[in-house]
């Protein structure tokens, strides 16, 4: 039988959409199979039949009910079952919806109403009464935006009153959306209250700016405007709006970072004005502009705006007068879709950041079972580098993709990071891509101080090569040098590049400075496959042809490393067309020695070879092909025999199970180095990132371990 949990609201606008969304992303990350219910709908969307939470839930969690039984009761038919006194058959038919859904699921978590309308007074007792029918307990989400600590309180104590009257069970409390100053106060204030009615607050989640903030699309779609410029910007958050009526050189004084302006759609020089100021270094980075009354500007000046380019801003067109739509944007709700990646992250981030939901599992006894999804991988890659807070360099630091990369990763906390480059020039792009990267340290190659001494030790590292010093000063001012040696000093733990360079321009550096780990002879990848229950490590598929036995060891040894650097426990199968001593042949005699090899360097590691593939994946088969094996079955990590071999085998993977690849990941170096394809998305610099901070910490921890393996011997 699925655990139920109810989640509910003390007043209007308390964000509780938010918690519910952050505690389904806990328990699915869990290992729990989740399902959620909103009995009665009321955030309709104009010309939509079906409340924006359920569509928002469904796709975000891909979840397969029926959305009518998710939401079964509008409002207005709430409203009507109250009216006629017909309140138990309103409860029926919520309860039977719950059944439905509930089926095969471990946890259903069911969202209160959001007390807006006519209705608004009675919902603390129909929220009551929903969850005494569902035996689901309560947590109470209140709200800490504009409100003193005693106003929260009193707020509290009288929702708790409803619920107790119905004789529910109250967990506890979350206060969403408070100034981060006021916390402390909120926190005294609620203490001994909590301790009275012995009520658990499960956290103080603070304001997020970013989450308040409108795309200027949700605007447009909103109020009804048409974009005429800009389209592809209609992804800016927008600031407070502001109007804009002043003389140009008088609003240009009112101007703020993200605002949203507001200007009659003949100001001509309001509209252009605001425009340049886009591009100015001295004036804040408007986020796109609204032109009111049905009017729009000269044709001279729309072939002007259409000729110019780098202003990153979309340009809306109302119907309404100026004030009209100033107010429209001014009340309008803000909403969270499927689709805002960046707003999703934030909100998942703040619930396991700011709420005790180890506290809550234990409260409502879900089982202790935890899978390792790709959810559930890619979130703890995330968490894990931000524990171990490393400095990572980005030596394209004024590539696009790198900077929005840049503010998610310095958001979260995941590691430390160095931009190359030169400032003005990063700073700039990073004004026009709207991404905050405040946190950041910016190094400029040719201005720095350490320029020479990484130069000196260039020459002396290629000296072989007769490297001069002046062809040493050519060669580390190039941005990815220059962070390879930041690396090789201790100045950095590992490096990022490749969204602008090729794989060689990428790697090269590291093997002339780096160089591979002491008893490794070989850099190697693996792509880290997420299958929908598990991550599977494939290796070598990006790098070596036709490596030999010591090699193919070596990249067992490295790829194992690789696996618990990122969660995974490493138990390595070498792959063959054989199972044991089923076949005979030159590529199974290679197998068998690099296995060989390998457990000799590593008797600690658990390695099985040759193995099929059947027999390293599948339990049954394993135990039929090799009886006793504790690799047989249960491998995690997969050594392909040769570049073709595994190349063919993790795209043949990832085309027919749609599996998400993520890699290659470079392994073997005596520091991490790591390349990206041209083609990256911003979510792949962030892993990246993520996966060099964790390889940057666990190459500390098996250093020794390495170190004793290989008789201290260094090789490269």
């Amino acid at each position: 039988m699925a655990k139920n949990l109810y989640v509910t609201a003390t007043e209007p606008n308390s964000g509780k959409s938010t918690i519910c969304l952050g505690l389904l992303e806990l328990f699915k990350d869990h290992g729990d199979k989740i399902s959620y219910l909103k009995p009665i709908g009321q955030r309709f969307r104009p010309e939509e039949t079906q409340d924006e939470d359920i569509e928002l839930i469904r796709r975000v969690f891909n979840i397969e009910s029926d959305a009518k039984l998710m939401s079964p009761v509008a409002i207005e038919e709430a409203r009507d079952y109250i009216a006629r006194g017909r309140q138990e058959e309103l409860m029926e038919r919520i309860l039977e919806a719950y059944r439905t859904i509930a089926g095969g699921a471990d946890i259903v978590l069911i969202e209160g109403t959001d007390y807006q309308g006519t209705m608004a007074a009675f919902e603390f007792d129909i929220n009551a009464q929903i969850s005494k029918t569902l035996d689901a307990p309560v947590i109470l989400v209140a709200r800490g935006k504009d409100q003193t600590p005693e106003e929260i309180l009193s707020k509290c104590a009288a929702s708790k009153e409803s619920f107790d009257e119905q004789a529910c069970d109250v967990l506890g409390i979350v206060i969403n959306n408070a100034e981060e100053e006021a916390i402390p106060s909120i926190e005294a204030a609620l203490q001994d209250w909590l301790n009275t009615e012995k009520l658990t607050l499960f956290g103080v989640l603070p304001r997020n700016k970013i989450l308040g903030m409108p795309r200027i699309g949700e605007i447009a779609a909103k109020i009804g405007a048409q974009c005429i410029f800009g389209q592809e910007y209609l992804d800016n958050l927008a600031g407070e709006p502001g109007v804009a009526a002043m003389l140009i050189g008088n609003a240009l004084r009112y101007t703020k970072e993200g605002q949203l302006i507001i200007t009659p759609g003949d100001r001509d020089d309001i509209i252009l004005g605001m425009m340049i100021s886009r591009v100015s270094s001295t004036y804040p980075n408007i986020s796109g502009i609204i032109i009111t009354g049905g009017l729009e500007p000269s044709d001279t000046v729309k072939k002007l705006i259409g000729g110019l380019s780098g202003f990153h801003i979309p340009i809306l067109a109302a119907e309404e007068p100026t004030y009209e739509v100033a107010l429209k944007v001014r009340d309008m709700p803000v909403s969270l879709f499927s689709t805002d990646r960046q707003k999703l992250e934030l909100v998942n981030f703040l619930v396991r950041e700011h709420f005790d939901y180890r506290r809550l599992f234990d409260m409502i006894r879900l089982k202790k079972r935890r899978k390792l999804t790709p959810v559930v991988f890619l979130h703890d890659i995330l968490e894990q580098a931000r524990a171990a807070h490393r400095r990572i360099v980005l030596p394209e630091g004024n590539e696009p993709r790198t900077l929005k990369a840049t503010e998610r990763i310095l958001e979260r906390g995941t590691a430390e990071l160095i931009l190359l480059g030169n400032p003005d020039e990063i700073r700039h792009q990073a004004a026009l891509e709207g991404a905050d990267i405040s946190k950041a340290e910016i190094i400029d190659p040719l201005e720095s101080e350490h320029l020479q001494a990484f130069v000196d030790t260039y020459v002396e590292l290629r000296r072989h090569k007769n490297v001069t010093e002046p062809m040493a000063r050519d060669i580390i001012v190039d941005p990815i040098y220059f962070g390879t040696m930041m690396v090789h000093k201790g100045m950095a733990d590992g490096l990022v590049s490749g969204a602008l360079h090729t794989t060689a321009h990428t790697i090269r550096p590291s093997f002339q400075i780096i160089k591979t780990k002491p008893g490794i002879s070989i850099v190697s990848s693996v792509f880290l496959m997420c299958l929908p229950e598990r991550v599977l490590v494939y290796g070598d598929c990006a790098v070596n042809p036709d490596p030999t036995s010591a090699e193919l060891a070596d990249i067992a040894i490295s790829s194992a490393e690789t696996a618990s650097s990122l969660g995974i426990e490493p138990i390595i199968a070498m792959l063959s067309y054989s199972t044991g001593a089923s076949a005979e042949g030159p590529m199974v005699a290679k197998v068998a020695e690099a296995t060989r090899i390998a457990k000799e360097k590593r008797p600690d590691l658990l390695i099985e070879g040759p193995l099929q593939y059947d027999a390293a994946i599948s339990l049954e088969t394993g135990k039929a092909k090799m009886p006793g094996s504790k690799v047989a079955g249960r491998a995690t990590i997969f050594i392909f025999p040769d570049l073709n071999a595994g190349n063919t085998a993790y795209k043949a993977v990832q085309r027919s199970a749609k599996v998400v690849a993520v890699g290659p990941v470079l392994q073997g170096l005596r520091k991490p180095v790591n390349d990206l394809s041209r083609g990256c998305l911003i979510e792949d610099i962030v892993y990246t990132i993520a996966i060099t901070a964790l390889q940057a910490a666990q190459d500390g921890k098996l250093s020794a371990v390495s170190k004793v393996a290989s008789g201290g011997a260094r090789v490269g």
